[in-house]
C-alpha cells in the first residue's frame, strides 16, 4: 500500500513548482510572465486557500496555510517553523493534501479508477482525517 515512484514522481515536480512559486510572483509583478506562470501561481494559489479545510477560525487557518506554504518554499520541518497551532503529524498531513492539491489542479494526478486501489487509499486517508476530528481553538476567542 505504499506510494508508487509515479506518485512520489508527482509530488517532487508538485513540490520544485510550489518553490519556484516566489520568483514567478515576480516574474508576474513585472509583467514577464508566461502563460505557465500565470496558470502555475493560479493553481498554487487555489490550492492554498482550499487547504486546511476542518480549521473553524479563518485567521487560524490563514496562519497555518501560510506556515505550510513557508515550510515547502524555503525547505523549513515542523520543528523550526513556530507556532502552527496543530501537531507535526497534522501539520505533515495538511502539507501532503496542499501539494497533492497543486498537483491535481495542474492536471497532473492521474484519474481514479472506480473500485481501484487508489479509491482504497483514498477512503482510508478521509477515515484517518475523520479520526482526527475539527481542530477547536481555546477560550482565547
Amino acid at each position: 500500500m505504499g506510494v508508487s515512484k509515479m506518485d512520489e514522481d508527482i509530488k517532487d515536480v508538485a513540490k520544485r513548482l510550489i518553490q519556484g512559486n516566489e520568483k514567478r510572483k515576480k516574474r508576474i509583478r513585472h509583467h514577464r510572465e508566461s502563460e505557465f506562470d500565470i496558470l502555475a501561481a493560479k493553481a498554487i494559489a487555489d490550492a492554498l486557500a482550499s487547504s486546511c479545510g476542518n480549521i473553524t477560525s479563518q485567521t487560524i487557518r490563514q496562519q497555518v496555510q501560510e506556515k505550510i506554504y513557508k515550510s515547502i518554499v524555503f525547505s523549513t520541518p515542523y520543528e523550526c517553523i513556530g507556532e502552527t497551532y496543530c501537531g507535526r503529524r497534522q501539520f505533515y498531513d495538511y502539507r501532503n493534501e496542499f501539494i497533492l492539491a497543486v498537483a491535481d489542479n495542474l492536471g497532473m494526478v492521474p484519474p481514479k479508477e472506480p473500485g481501484g486501489e487508489s479509491e482504497a487509499t483514498a477512503a482510508a486517508g478521509e477515515e484517518r482525517k475523520e479520526e482526527c476530528g475539527t481542530l477547536m481553538l481555546a477560550d482565547s476567542e
